[in-house]
């Protein structure tokens, strides 16, 4: 709370915070060609203090949202980058919380997890589709259009 000041009411929503942070991408682009997409360079100690949660997060044996989120964009792209994103996500939770004076509310994040096998399912019928693959050939008795 030293850092961020006296209040958290200050930033106008979760994503200035996550913008003052230094969690969200600085596109530089010149002429329409894209030259960085580096994150910012911050000097304070809570960005590195959440970047830090997010590493401890990674290292989690046991599975939560939070872990499966940091695993699927560490598969996806980098662990640094993982870092970056898991950071920015609790650092959005923390933010929320203030904000509202709630407190941590995993059914969010569990949310998200039926989001992913939505997109995971769409994903699969798109590609049966792309190479003709019908139902039949795989000799399943799922309707797949309802789902």
């Amino acid at each position: 709370m030293s850092e961020v000041g006296e209040s958290i009411h200050r930033f106008t929503s979760a994503k200035a915070f996550a913008k003052w942070l230094g969690f969200t991408p600085n596109n530089k682009a010149s002429g329409g060609k894209v030259l960085s997409r580096k994150t910012l360079k911050n000097k304070l100690n809570l960005p590195n203090t959440f970047r830090q949660v997010a590493n401890s997060i990674g290292n989690m044996k046991d599975s939560n949202p939070l872990v499966n989120f940091f695993r699927r964009v560490a598969f996806k792209s980098s662990r640094k980058k993982a870092i970056t994103a898991t950071a920015r996500k609790v650092a959005v939770l923390i933010y929320t919380m203030l904000k509202n004076g709630e407190a941590y509310q995993p059914e969010k994040l569990e949310r998200d997890k039926e989001q992913v096998k939505v997109m995971q399912i769409r994903k699969i019928k798109k590609n049966l589709h792309k190479f003709g693959i019908s139902i039949q050939d795989l000799g399943w008795n799922v309707d797949f259009k309802s789902a």
